[in-house]
């Protein structure tokens, strides 16, 4: 059994309210757990000194998890297993948890972070460093220790930044340690997003230059993101090189548009189609960009008349989320059955099913008409997320949580004969 032991990131010393912080990691927890749901050789382990910490991690756990999950737990205790939270210096004494590590692992520790990062981290992203052969930690069977670039609320800390910006980090933050200690766990070399095409070949420089020079597409709209991190940008290779990737990851794809499954699907049916020509959001779109709009709903109704054709039953629903937590442009085609596993949270339902989404119908006519889409950021667009729990195919209003949803939704489906 293979133990991943981590502490509640950012809540402490960068003082993300817990709640928050407990929901945002039971979210990201669960999907993990979903999308491994077979492997049963591991085991996440939160160990927390404070019990009132541990009381909110467990209630809001109990709103996630599945009656015979045990692959998640939650100790009491002091922190001095695998993983670290740090600030973006990298330094191994820069809180109290780092530091106490540091001194029981040695000099050592500090001599291969600085080999293996020896440039700034990034918020959002994973480092693990290799526990010395040597060392009595890896004697007792710790082997690695995985630092956490997590994010700072802290005014009296370098860096604050808003609760909106942490909560988004934050994510991205539990993302990267997931898939950091699933690399590891499996035998692979986990490497930081922005270390994985720091050197180019010559062959690389040459193509590249081929690329600029001969390329008649348009050139690259500047990004106005405001996300940071790297689990934003994980959409970003699939329109690159999409040739790298294989059928069950990349759909379809030419020189414009590259369509993906969606890694966490929140139906039976769930793809993403971008384009190839890098645009981070709707927000980018100007009145010139119709066309491309129109080459998004092509493809997407292609992907549609494709299922429909094994199951006509299947209803459908083209379009995007006005603020996406991911870079580059994706518009969502999405079974309406809503019938999935990693379908697990109010925001998950709510993001789909409210004016959060948009039908792409709906973007190609504020186009042509207004030339732009315009997204207000303001606390209404944050609240829809958070409405009631509402049957998007009958007048079921308040719906008591997401086990009970999905009850009521097996029932249209099964009177529904699919």
């Amino acid at each position: 059994m293979i133990k991943l032991g981590f502490p509640s990131l950012s809540t402490s010393i960068g003082q993300i309210p817990i709640e928050e912080a407990a929901n945002i990691a039971c979210e990201v927890i669960k999907e993990f757990l979903n999308s491994h749901k077979n492997d049963l050789d591991f085991q996440l382990i939160l160990i927390d000194q404070d019990d009132q910490n541990l009381n909110v991690f467990e209630s809001e756990w109990e709103k996630f998890r599945d009656s015979e999950e045990s692959r998640f737990q939650m100790k009491l205790g002091n922190f001095a297993e695998i993983i670290i939270e740090n600030k973006i210096g990298l330094k191994p004494d820069t809180t109290p948890l780092s530091k106490s590590l540091y001194e029981a692992i040695g000099s050592k520790l500090f001599e291969e972070i600085k080999r293996l990062y020896p440039k700034p981290g990034a918020i959002g992203e994973a480092y693990p460093v290799p526990i010395p052969p040597d060392n009595e930690f890896w004697k007792k069977g710790v082997k690695q220790i995985i630092y956490i670039i997590s994010p700072n609320m802290n005014p009296s800390r370098p860096d604050p930044v808003s609760l909106e910006v942490a909560k988004n980090a934050l994510k991205e933050s539990y993302q990267s340690m997931l898939n950091a200690f699933w690399a590891l766990k499996n035998g692979q070399q986990y490497i930081p997003k922005e270390q994985q095409s720091q050197e180019k070949s010559a062959f690389d420089v040459m193509m590249d230059f081929a690329r600029n020079t001969f390329s008649t597409s348009k050139p690259k709209k500047k990004s106005s993101s405001t996300h940071i991190g790297s689990w934003s940008t994980v959409l970003l290779p699939y329109c690159e090189h999409p040739e790298t990737f294989s059928n069950r990851e990349v759909y379809s794809y030419d020189d414009n548009v590259v369509i993906i499954w969606d890694k966490y699907p929140k139906a039976k049916i769930h793809l993403l189609v971008m384009p190839r020509q890098k645009i981070d959001t709707l927000q980018e779109l100007e009145k010139q960009d119709l066309n491309l709009i129109e080459i998004l709903k092509q493809k997407g109704q292609q992907v549609i008349d494709h299922f429909k054709e094994n199951d006509p039953k299947l209803v459908f629903r083209m379009g995007f989320h006005v603020l996406p937590s991911l870079r580059q442009l994706h518009m969502h085609v999405i079974s309406q059955d809503f019938i999935s596993e990693t379908l697990s949270s109010k925001k998950h339902w709510n993001s789909f099913t409210t004016s959060f989404f948009k039908d792409i119908e709906e973007i190609e006519m504020l186009l042509k008409e207004k030339g732009q889409i315009k997204v207000c950021l303001g606390k209404y667009l944050l609240s829809l997320l958070k409405s009631p729990l509402n049957c998007h195919l009958c007048n079921t209003k308040e719906i008591k949580n997401i086990p009970t949803l999905k009850k009521h939704l097996e029932e249209h489906l099964n009177s529904d004969g699919q």
